[in-house]
């Protein structure tokens, strides 16, 4: 209890990003990250390789962009730092010890950044007008040069969850929250189409609850039922061992990790 709260005093976020729960949302990762170490391993190191297969890919070696930091276990951060002349990372709220990772490295920068663009809206937003639309051209702005790879990282199912939840808690009806959810979804999707450098993705497809005996009790997508392209690589992880949600089930993810193309990824975004 007392190194959650001296993570939470740590926290880096925009009073938007607050109110709206990131701030919280990032120390409950890492919390849930000191518990499940063991179980994460293996997913945080087949992301790290595949981020490193992406970059062999990028023809020049200037700017990296990683979306969707988070604690930086699943960023192969020395590698890319070593690859390339800078590296940018960005969430949303970042926490002390992923700052103190950063500061290891003079040709790595943190970037504070809403990259679905619809924080402050939603703040501004009024219950009964129309929801806040998410651009497609919202990741064009992050930085004046432009990337020569980029990775969204184990982020894509969790965008839409704090502004479906903020939007259900202010009197949206569930139809029209799971349909704003899909368009933030597809608009992250469409906003990767805008670059022409190596772009790769790593994302939760299918939550899947499984009983003590190993059978499968419910699975569902885990991007409201966008679909992706073929995946490159995928595995499996099980982010939520017996006793960390239920005593009796454990949740695992089906991850995609794909090499995105901007024709072959219009077609399923949207």
């Amino acid at each position: 209890m007392l190194s959650e709260l001296f993570i939470w005093a740590g926290v880096s976020a925009s009073p938007a990003a607050r109110r709206l729960g990131y701030a919280k949302a990032a120390v409950s990762l890492w919390s849930r990250h000191r518990r499940c170490a063991k179980s994460w391993q293996q997913h945080e190191a087949n992301s790290r390789d595949f981020v490193l297969q992406l970059t062999a890919g990028c023809r020049r070696r200037d700017t990296f962009w990683v979306l969707g930091a988070g604690t930086l276990a699943d960023v192969p951060l020395k590698e890319l730092s070593q690859q390339f002349r800078r590296i940018l990372v960005f969430d949303i709220a970042w926490l002390r010890p992923a700052r103190r990772q950063v500061q290891r490295f003079d040709n790595v920068e943190m970037r504070q950044a809403d990259i679905t663009g619809l924080v402050e809206p939603l703040i501004e937003w009024r219950p009964g007008t129309p929801l806040p639309i998410p651009s497609p051209d919202v990741l064009q702005d992050l930085d004046v040069v432009p990337p020569d790879g980029i990775v969204s990282l184990n982020l894509l199912s969790q965008l839409p969850l704090l502004p479906v939840e903020y939007a259900k808690t202010h009197g949206v009806t569930r139809h029209a929250a799971e349909a704003f959810g899909r368009s933030i979804i597809e608009a992250h999707l469409a906003a990767l189409t805008k670059f022409d450098c190596p772009v790769g993705l790593i994302a939760d497809a299918v939550r899947i609850w499984r009983s003590r005996a190993g059978e499968t009790v419910m699975q569902e997508s885990a991007l409201m039922d966008v679909r992706l392209p073929a995946a490159d690589k995928e595995w499996y992880w099980p982010v939520a061992p017996r006793g960390e949600i239920d005593p009796e089930v454990a949740m695992e993810i089906r991850v995609q990790a794909i090499r995105l193309k901007p024709a072959r990824l219009a077609s399923f975004a949207g």
